[in-house]
């Protein structure tokens, strides 16, 4: 028995396959649209998210059919507790913002800034980023959080076109 064991293991060694093709479940069926109009937006900042912004989905955070790896996607919609996100493969997903990572943004915002480090001198490895760049690591659900307690609390106004026709006489 011990070596017909060792047989099966040397032969699945010598031919990998993975992920076996029935440990992902079937895809369910997904809106598609085309690329969304949105210029590729790249945040300069903390909160600095804007749709078209572009985001790595962590694993967990799409259906299992797509599997367990890192996705690229364009930010379609934000909110919470969901936001849209449109993939390559023409899909659009809802994914929870906590899942969500911005892509390479900081480190674009910084070389765009004239910063050539952004991690601290010293310190344990890997090095802790300078205060005013730990936005860098965040996810977009920290993004939101940020944008929420810096910007101003306005209410929308709805004002009537033409005011005169709700106006009683």
């Amino acid at each position: 028995m011990n070596a017909q064991i060792e047989e099966l293991h040397q032969q699945r060694m010598a031919h990998p396959h993975f992920p076996p093709s029935h440990y992902y479940p079937d895809k369910p069926r997904r809106r598609r649209r085309q690329r969304p109009p949105y210029s590729a937006h790249i945040p300069t900042g903390p909160g600095d998210i804007q749709l078209g912004t572009w985001v790595w989905v962590r694993p967990g955070g799409l259906h299992p059919g797509w599997g367990d790896i890192h996705l690229l996607a364009m930010l379609t919609t934000l909110g919470t507790p969901y936001c849209e996100v449109w993939l390559h493969d023409t899909t659009i997903h809802r994914v929870r913002p906590e899942k969500l990572i911005v892509d390479d943004a900081g480190r674009v915002a910084a070389r765009a800034a004239g910063v050539t480090r952004i991690t601290q001198d010293a310190g344990p490895r890997p090095r802790p980023l300078l205060p005013e760049w730990r936005w860098v690591d965040w996810t977009l659900a920290e993004h939101i959080a940020h944008q929420e307690q810096h910007s101003p609390k306005t209410q929308p106004t709805e004002h009537p076109l033409q005011e005169e026709l709700f106006t009683h006489s």
